[in-house]
């Protein structure tokens, strides 16, 4: 019940609470605290003695009702003290608090925040391998942001394409994703990503939607943009191999 009183203590119960609850599209209460705020509290709580008994007791120990925050905070005090954690304990505790996401944002934040992922590669990819073809929307999702975040390197970027070509897709937060991916894909390495595109592999809403964030970044040059626009599915089914 401390860490709830603290966090309502820094939330902001004004427009940005209502503001935030929609962007980040939970179902679960949002007190309002923002990003800044909740990442400075979870820098100071894992420096607290008590933050052993914290990461071990889980999500909400107290029996009270989660709240968006709650799992927010986790899994930045989590990531913060993974370096002197064990790997194996630092993903079952993960694992644990991945079923607990509901939010797209519980995904992109916490997943990116584990940099210790970077020194166990092989590791932590057989480990999330499992969540590829979960029923989960946001367990796949998981799998696709480990691949964005840790696997883009030159060593890793092939095997990252074929694993996203084989992510099923159809809901909306994985396509988002894969989209995603691929397109900072297409930023780390457009020759070995463009034949994906060439010849599609995605649904039509992914394969478009990875186009579109592409023609947004400044490190696609305005000739592979015109490119990568002349791939775009306009009409039609896709002949694609849904996977």
């Amino acid at each position: 019940m401390e860490i709830f009183e603290r966090l309502n203590q820094i939330a902001d119960t004004g427009e940005y609470r209502e503001f935030n609850k929609r962007i980040v599209a939970t179902g679960y209460e949002v007190l309002g605290v923002r990003m800044p705020d909740l990442r400075k509290f979870a820098r100071q709580l894992a420096r607290e003695d008590g933050v052993h008994e914290y990461l071990e007791a889980g999500v909400v120990a107290s029996g009270r009702e989660l709240v968006y925050e709650d799992v927010m905070l986790y899994g930045l005090v989590l990531a913060a003290r993974s370096k002197k954690m064990a790997l194996e304990d630092v993903l079952e505790k993960l694992d644990a608090l991945i079923e607990k996401f509901d939010s797209w944002a519980h995904v992109d934040v916490i997943i990116s925040e584990f940099k210790i992922f970077a020194k166990y590669r092989e590791e932590v990819f057989r480990h999330f391998l499992q969540l590829k073809t979960h029923a989960g929307e946001f367990h796949k999702r998981t799998f696709v942001i480990v691949l964005m975040d840790y696997f883009m390197t030159p060593e890793h970027i092939e095997r990252t394409l074929e694993e996203l070509a084989g992510v099923p897709q159809g809901q909306y937060y994985v396509d988002m994703a894969i989209a995603w991916a691929l397109s900072v894909a297409l930023v780390k390495n457009y020759e070995m990503t463009l034949p994906l595109l060439q010849t599609p592999v995605f649904t039509k809403f992914v394969h478009n939607k990875a186009i579109q964030k592409a023609r947004e970044s400044y490190r696609i040059s305005p000739e592979q943009k015109e490119f990568l626009t002349s791939l775009s599915i306009t009409s039609g089914k896709c002949a694609c191999s849904k996977a």
